[in-house]
């Protein structure tokens, strides 16, 4: 079915959303896990929708690509939100002054506790030099605080790159260090 003017009228759009929200909401549940969330979503995407056809950006002509519209436009608000939040929930802030008191009141451990540390300590950098250098990379600034965003332009590469690197380093490393009593 398709349509002459710009803008569907409001008996189409009627029924795009009546044949497709409940639809919508299934398939963003299945993102989200989350029932509220996807609701949410949705109606943020019927929104981006209408205003994609009122300011005349929105090319399509038949019912089928604006379901297809709708649904592309649910998914990256979904993965807009997701990686977003991903870096307040991933990622853990610290005061630099816990790190100084932590080293100035470890002076009185015991010999075997010395050793102990020396092991991890040369795991954990054998660890990180098998990692791919753009993961090194990331790894070693965000050890030293460096926020998602500097990393990115330290590394001339997108947040969402910053971000897969750091994920996949860590599990690297992971793995490289399963089964080790740290």
């Amino acid at each position: 079915m398709t349509y002459d003017t710009a803008t569907p009228p409001r008996d189409v759009l009627a029924d795009l959303y009546s044949r497709y929200h409940a639809m919508l909401v299934r398939f963003l549940v299945r993102k989200t896990h989350c029932p509220q969330r996807a609701e949410d979503v949705a109606q943020a995407a019927w929104l981006k929708l209408l205003s994609a056809l009122s300011r005349g950006v929105c090319g399509t002509r038949s019912i089928s690509e604006l379901r297809a519209y709708v649904f592309e436009v649910a998914h990256n608000t979904w993965l807009d939100e997701y990686t977003r939040k991903h870096g307040e929930v991933r990622t853990r802030s610290f005061d630099p002054m816990d790190l100084e008191r932590l080293c100035e009141n470890s002076g009185g451990t015991a010999p075997d506790e010395e050793v102990h540390r020396g092991q991890v300590d040369r795991l954990l950098r054998s660890a990180l030099t098998a990692l791919p250098a753009e993961q090194q990379q990331v790894i070693r600034m965000w050890c030293q605080g460096t926020s998602i965003r500097e990393m990115s332009r330290a590394s001339a590469a997108p947040r969402d790159t910053v971000l897969s690197r750091k994920k996949y380093a860590l599990a690297r490393m992971r793995g490289a260090l399963a089964g080790v009593a740290l």
